[in-house]
């Protein structure tokens, strides 16, 4: 008797589930969810692009993730595509930010990690997959670095992961914005 309404209403609930069109969003509608999200930056805001990470500095990287976490709570539940994925990359931003402090720092400065690339083949800043088709070479190099030691190349390459989506994300948000047409200047408060 189970298996019987199981045949007949297991069909019936994927259906309903796959039938459900995603919500319909206008130009107008995304550009009023890219200017919530940036109205939710405070002034004066720190950085002249999302991706300027002070990277340097661990107090202004501290506030920058701050930063990131008020806009991401004030901008709330989005619809658009640009706005979802522009949350995810400030999302993301926050977690590379993060995890360095936490799992990388003691090893790896900014100085090492452009010592470490330098070393490898050189791949351009918009192949999303060079740092992922370098890592042996970048992980060999991270071992070399004075304060870091085997244990640091998986957090390493969870880190570099996280650098590729971010780059897949901006070229997926440029798409999104053009397609979408949003005006990126910043509203004067």
């Amino acid at each position: 008797m189970i298996s019987y309404w199981f045949t007949i209403l297991f069909p019936l609930s994927i259906y309903g589930q796959w039938g459900t069109p995603p919500p319909v969003v206008t130009n107008e509608q995304c550009q009023a969810e890219f200017d919530k999200i940036v109205g939710c930056f405070r002034l004066p805001v720190q950085f002249s692009q999302i991706d300027d990470i002070p990277f340097l500095d661990q107090a202004k990287d501290q506030e920058f993730v701050q930063e990131i976490t008020h806009v991401l709570d004030c901008s709330g539940f989005l619809n658009c595509n640009s706005s979802r994925i522009l949350q995810s990359y400030l999302f993301n931003q926050r977690w590379i930010t993060d995890h360095y402090y936490d799992k990388l720092s003691h090893c790896l400065t900014p100085e090492g990690f452009y010592k470490i690339r330098t070393g490898c083949n050189k791949v351009s800043d918009r192949d999303c997959n060079g740092l992922i088709s370098n890592f042996k070479c970048l992980s060999t190099n991270l071992k070399q670095q004075p304060n870091c030691e085997p244990k640091d190349v998986q957090p390493f390459r969870r880190w570099i992961f996280a650098y590729r989506a971010k780059c897949l994300m901006e070229h997926q948000l440029l798409l999104e914005m053009e397609n979408y047409k949003i005006k990126t200047e910043r509203p004067k408060h």
